[in-house]
C-alpha cells in the first residue's frame, strides 16, 4: 500500500490503469498528454494552501505509459487535456468519496482540452478514472479524506 501522491503511488495507479483496460477493445490509437494541477485549498494536508502539484500521464494506445509529478509547465510538452482543481477534490476521488465525472461535470474539475474525444471514449474514460478512484489501496500518512474543513463546509450549506 503506496503513500498518496509518492512515486510508488504512481506506478500502481498506472499499473491499475492498465490492467483495467486489458480486456478492453477498440482502445483510442496514439498518444495522449495528460496534465492533472491540484491546488491548495486550505484543507488537504497533501497540497499547501497557495501551493500547486502537477502530474503528468501519458497515455499511449489506450495503456497508461507513464504517471508522475513535474515542476510548473513545460511548453515543449504538448498537452491533449489539462485538469485542475482543489486539492480536496483530487483527494475525495482518489479515496473514492467523489466521482470524477460529477467533479468535471459541476465545475470542482475544470478540464480543457477536445470534450468531443472525451465522450466518444467514455468507456475508456471511465475506466482510467475508476481506476484513479479505486485501484489501488492508498496510505494516508497525513489523514483521509473527508478532511475536517470539508465537513465543516458540508454542515454549514
Amino acid at each position: 500500500m503506496a503513500d498518496i501522491y509518492t512515486p510508488e503511488w504512481y506506478e500502481e495507479v498506472r499499473d491499475a490503469m492498465n490492467a483495467r483496460v486489458a480486456t478492453m477493445k477498440n482502445l483510442p490509437a496514439g498518444a495522449l498528454q495528460i496534465k492533472i494541477e491540484i491546488y491548495g485549498d486550505g484543507a488537504s494536508p497533501y497540497v499547501a494552501e497557495g501551493s500547486e502539484r502537477h502530474f503528468l500521464v501519458s497515455i499511449e494506445d489506450g495503456h497508461c505509459a507513464w504517471y508522475r509529478e513535474v515542476e510548473g509547465d513545460d511548453p515543449a510538452v504538448k498537452l491533449d487535456y489539462r485538469f485542475r482543481g482543489p486539492a480536496t477534490a483530487f483527494d475525495g476521488i482518489a479515496a473514492g468519496l467523489q466521482d470524477p465525472i460529477d467533479a468535471a461535470l459541476h465545475g470542482t474539475v475544470k478540464v480543457r482540452g477536445d470534450m468531443r474525444f472525451l465522450m466518444r471514449q467514455a468507456e475508456h474514460v471511465k475506466v482510467l478514472l475508476e481506476a484513479y478512484a479505486n485501484g489501488v489501496q492508498t496510505s494516508w500518512p497525513l489523514g483521509r479524506p473527508p478532511y475536517a474543513a470539508d465537513r465543516e463546509e458540508a454542515v454549514r450549506a
